[in-house]
């Protein structure tokens, strides 16, 4: 681990307090979030200059689709970016018990990871189901929006893959609105469907926010883009 593995570039240190961090943690949760954060936690700048592909899911939550793409990739090198503690703590105490040597944790916003990473870095990017701050007055913090893409696009390698999905329809108007305002982004696949199928063409299996999404009669929508 780096020194500066905590330390936020461009003066931002305070400029995302709305996000949630803390909240009610189980016994094997908490006691992996003291005993282990320190362990796992990487700085973004240690997932540049790698020689491997690097990954990074951003808002992993309970960490089961990180863990599983580690599972899968076992030659590339995963950074996942989570600031929600319990979902940290869940996170950690698999990663420990399965041993898995290829995933970093980043539990920093987004927006300053992707700040702190060098050009050329990231071979792939998933966003599964963003909070999307519903509220007008709210849009400002949504997490897909025009200058995090922009950035986002220039520590991307040619080629390389960003997947979304939410359960909230004008958020994913939105996310198309807001790519189609960064040249270079191609959409490559736009599904939407109703209720997860086993033969659906998606690289993830169904998460927390999904399965909720789906007993509120959400629609499901995926997104992939490619640089």
């Amino acid at each position: 681990m780096t020194s500066d593995a905590n330390q936020a570039p461009d003066g931002w240190q305070n400029a995302f307090s709305y996000i949630r961090r803390r909240g009610r943690f189980t016994q094997a949760q908490a006691r992996a979030y003291e005993n282990l954060t320190t362990r796992y936690r990487v700085a973004a700048a240690d997932c540049s200059h790698r020689s491997e592909p690097v990954g990074l899911e951003i808002g992993f939550g309970m960490g089961a689709q990180l863990l599983a793409w580690a599972e899968q990739c076992p030659d590339w090198y995963l950074c996942g970016v989570e600031l929600y503690q319990p979902g940290i703590g869940a996170m950690l105490t698999r990663l420990h018990r399965r041993q898995l040597s290829n995933v970093g944790l980043i539990d920093l916003p987004a927006q300053q990871v992707i700040a702190a990473m060098a050009a050329d870095t990231l071979s792939e990017v998933r966003i599964f189901f963003p909070d999307p701050w519903p509220k007008k007055r709210h849009f400002k913090r949504r997490l897909v929006e025009q200058e995090f893409l922009e950035r986002l696009y220039a520590v991307l390698k040619d080629d390389a893959v960003v997947r979304l999905a939410t359960d909230w329809a004008p958020y994913g108007e939105w996310m198309v609105e807001q790519f189609a305002m960064v040249p270079g982004f191609k959409l490559v696949e736009d599904q939407t469907r109703r209720g997860y199928a086993e033969d659906t063409d998606t690289i993830r299996g169904t998460t927390k926010f999904e399965a909720r999404g789906e007993r509120l009669g959400h629609n499901i929508r995926d997104l992939v883009y490619v640089k």
